[in-house]
Parts: C-alpha cells; structure tokens; sequence
C-alpha cells in the first residue's frame, strides 16, 4: 500500500472524479456513506453524536454523515465552524440539503462554541488533509474546547491541525482523536510517535478512489499489510527438502548474555531455515545444545566472549549481534567475520555498537546487508541525536541509500529503508514487543528469511511483519504487558498459517 502526499491525495480525488467517472458531490456521499457505515458497525451504542464541520469538503463529509446517522435515529448535532469566507460548492450544496430535523449551529465567535454534552461522542470534520498552517482565530478555539471537554473524539480522514507530511511543530492545536478514520490509506504523520495523541485508534476506510490512480503514481513510502506480505512470502512445495532452505549461521552471546543468542537461533528456527549453526563462547555451548536441539552449535575457544572468525562459505546467510558485547578480541573477531562475508548480512545489537564506535567498517560491510537498530543505536550510528522522528527517518533513509544498506529503525510501525529510496512501514505489533530479546527474535527471523533465498529487501520487509503478527497473536492470547520474547517465537508459527 502506497503513503501519499496531501497534494497526491486531492490528485486521487480529482482523477476519480475525472476518470470512473463520478461527481463530486456523489464521490462524498460515498465516502460518507462508508464512514457511516463504520459508525454503526462500531459505535452504534452511542448514540448522541456532535458533528463539526468545517466550510470544506471535510465539513462537506460531516453534513452527509449528520444526514444518514439522523436518518438511522441517532441524536445528530451539527456545529459549522466558519474558519473562511469561501465554503467549497459540495459543502454549501449539502449544507442546503441538511434535514431541519438536526440541530446545526454556526461558529463565528468564541461566544457560539457550545458546552459539550457528558454522553457526547465528537466527529471531527473541520479541516481534511490538505492543512498546510497551524490553526488560528475561531478555529484554534473550537480545537481547543474540545480537546479540554475530554469527550470521545472520532477524526475523519485525519485530525483537524495535522500536517499529512510533515513535522507538526504547533502540538496545542491538534485536534486529539481517540479514533481516526483515515480513507483510503494511512497518512505519512499517523506513522510517528510525536501524534499518536492526535491519532488514537487508526482505521482505514476504503471510500473507492480509483485503482488506477494508485498504480500509475509513484511514492517513496510504503505500508505493508497482510496482503502486500503474503505476495512476498514464497508457500514449499510438496519434494522440497532442507538442501533449498539454506543453512544460517548465527553468531552471539557473551558471559551473562547467552539468552540473547538463544531467543536469535529459536526465531530463526521457526523462520524455516533448512540448517542453522550457531557460533556462542563456550559458556553457551550445553545451553543452546538443551535448549536448541535442532540447532548445531560452535564453541568458540574462548569461555566468556567471541573471540575466532569462521571460514563462511557454507551459510547461505549470517547473522551477528544477540549479545556478543564489545570485548576487543570480540571486536577483531567481528570484524574479520565482516570483512570475509561475500554475501549481504545482518547486523543487531553490539554489532551496531561496535560499527559505531569503529566507522571503517562501512567500507566493508557487504552492499544490501540488514541493520536493525533501534532509535538509540541509530543515533550512535549517526553521531546524532535527533529532535524529531520525521528527521530521524529521513536521516536512516539517506544513510541506507548512501552506504547502499538496509535499515531497519525499530519502533512502533517500524520503517524499513531500503538503498533506492524506499521506506516501508509495518503494520504489525504491539507494545508488548517492547522489551529485552524483541530484537534478538527479529535478528533470527531475517537472517532465516534471508538464508531461505529471500531477497534481502523482501526478508527486511517480510521478517518485520512477522516478529510484529507474531506479536500481536501472543499479546491477544495473554496481554500486552505479559508478553515476552519467548511468547512471540512461539507464535512464528501461527504467521506463517496465516499465509
């Protein structure tokens, strides 16, 4: 699924409306209608419903959803908020059509904003996605007001005062959604974490825009669902055997820190990998044996850290991190490791920390190898701390496209940048992947992806989505809270039935 600027957003409409074809005053009543729809699906038990509306084609939206919920016998009010002197054509015309069975109201002055009734629920429709300055005047009170009611907010399309995408610098006067009802797709600043107050719940409500459109318009960002991932992910055949799904070696673990290897070689066992061998000090060697059978383990000569490189010609792919600390016999190890690999690897954890602290590395880390830092590791690499997520991105993709790598920047909606440009953001996850040994399972998930033949864009791309559907299924079977990273490996599986 393509992320569009708000320019392409309004060209979608326009070639809608040009190309189906449809009017536009029927291309909203369509949309509304599906919004509607929505509604009464979801929330139908509430049924007392303030609508506000701008003079736009947002506002427009918000009339016709007034209409077919007072049709549906909710309790609809209707306050337009008049920010301008030019209402859109659409908006007056279903304005004029507004049963007089609704209470509509018009804002003008601080006077005209109402006291919110206790069992109100707020649609918000005052500005759409084409804002491009911070609200002011009348409108920035109407915000104001009803962030401070506390009232139930549902935003149609995105939250009144947002930017679609860019940085929004003016946090007080956005309008804060419990609930946005985005159409068609996500818009590139619901992603970040800086407006998830603005955001809420985010739903996507296909309204019909034209399919062309989509195919034949270009965008550097990306957001995979469950369908974009099951075109990546490659079903087996019934005379497969494990000669076609590569052999992985893994390399980790330290004194203290065998549990961080041992989560990597568990995800990327269930990843599907045909042979997986793993490099540990010899401390972690009869704990993977017991708890990895499937596994086969290399005991490195030393007890407590990674000290010895390893001829590499027979893995298919190589993943190295989980815990392996920054010991300076370690640091050669790895780096000889590095230098030797003639394929694209991945890389997590103190692999990051030392290719941070010894920049060199990049002239021989391998083209299109995996990085997977999250925003702390990130920063190191790039020896700074950054003000906002919308420079950090930007940052992660020009280093991806400089040293022709890829980034993985962990979080929520984790963005996935790869060397020519592209950003895919997932869909999947939950908080409850926030903890130690989240990212030790995702190093194990990519590097089986990488090893079973996957491009290494498509094992960025796929790895991500299942560690976080991995994760969504552990969290709705226990909690959030409860969750852990032996939960979601656990859970690989499940993924995979899905597809």
């Amino acid at each position: 699924m393509k992320l569009y600027t708000a320019q392409q957003i309004r060209d979608w409409d326009k070639y809608t409306i040009k190309h189906e074809p449809i009017e536009s005053i029927d291309l909203m009543e369509r949309a509304a209608t599906k919004l509607t729809d929505w509604y009464l699906e979801n929330c139908s038990d509430y049924r007392n419903i303030s609508i506000f509306c701008g003079i736009g084609n947002n506002g427009g939206d918000g009339l016709v959803m007034a209409r077919l919920l007072s049709n549906e016998q909710f309790d609809v009010k209707v306050y337009v908020v008049h920010f301008g002197d030019t209402p859109s054509a659409d908006f007056t015309e279903n304005l004029e059509h507004l049963p007089k069975k609704i209470n509509c109201s018009h804002i003008k002055e601080v006077a005209d904003i109402p006291d919110l009734e206790e069992d109100t629920v707020v649609i918000d429709c005052i500005f759409g996605s084409g804002i491009s300055r911070p609200p002011k005047g009348i409108t920035l009170d109407v915000i104001t007001t009803i962030n401070q009611s506390k009232k139930p907010v549902i935003s149609i399309d995105i939250a009144s005062g947002l930017y679609t995408d860019h940085y929004s610098t003016h946090f007080n006067s956005i309008i804060e959604a419990d609930i946005t009802l985005s159409l068609e797709v996500p818009k590139l600043s619901m992603l970040f974490p800086e407006n998830e107050k603005n955001v809420g719940e985010l739903h996507i409500v296909k309204i019909g825009l034209d399919k062309n459109y989509a195919q034949e318009t270009t965008s550097k960002f990306y957001f995979t669902t469950s369908q974009s991932a099951h075109k990546i992910y490659k079903p087996r055949k019934r005379f497969d055997h494990k000669g076609k799904f590569g052999h992985v070696l893994l390399v980790g673990g330290s004194k203290g820190m065998i549990g961080a290897i041992q989560l990597a070689t568990r995800s990327a066992l269930r990843s599907g990998t045909g042979k997986t061998s793993v490099i540990v000090p010899s401390c972690g060697y009869e704990i993977l044996q017991a708890t990895c059978p499937e596994a086969m383990c290399i005991a490195d000569p030393s007890r407590n850290h990674i000290v010895a490189s390893t001829l590499l010609k027979p893995y298919t792919a190589i993943g190295i991190g989980p815990g392996i600390g920054k010991h300076e016999q370690t640091k050669k190890a790895i780096r000889s490791i590095i230098e030797d690999a003639d394929k694209p690897i991945v890389l997590d954890a103190d692999a990051l920390n030392l290719l941070s602290e010894n920049k060199e590395w990049w002239d021989i880390i391998p083209e299109n190898s995996i990085l997977t830092p999250h925003v702390g590791e990130f920063e190191r690499l790039a020896d700074i701390h950054f003000i906002n997520s919308f420079d950090r991105l930007e940052a992660a993709s020009k280093m991806a496209q400089d040293k022709k790598v890829i980034i993985i920047l962990k979080g929520a909606n984790t963005a996935v940048c790869l060397p020519n440009g592209e950003i895919h953001f997932n869909s999947t996850g939950n908080p409850g992947l926030a903890k130690g040994g989240s990212g030790d399972a995702l190093l194990g998930i990519i590097t089986g992806l990488l090893g079973q033949k996957y491009k290494p864009f498509e094992a960025a791309i796929l790895g991500v989505y299942i560690h976080g559907k991995a994760g969504d299924y552990a969290s709705s079977q226990m909690s959030i809270e409860s969750v852990t990273t032996s939960d979601v490996i656990d859970n690989i599986g499940k993924v995979f039935l899905g597809f």
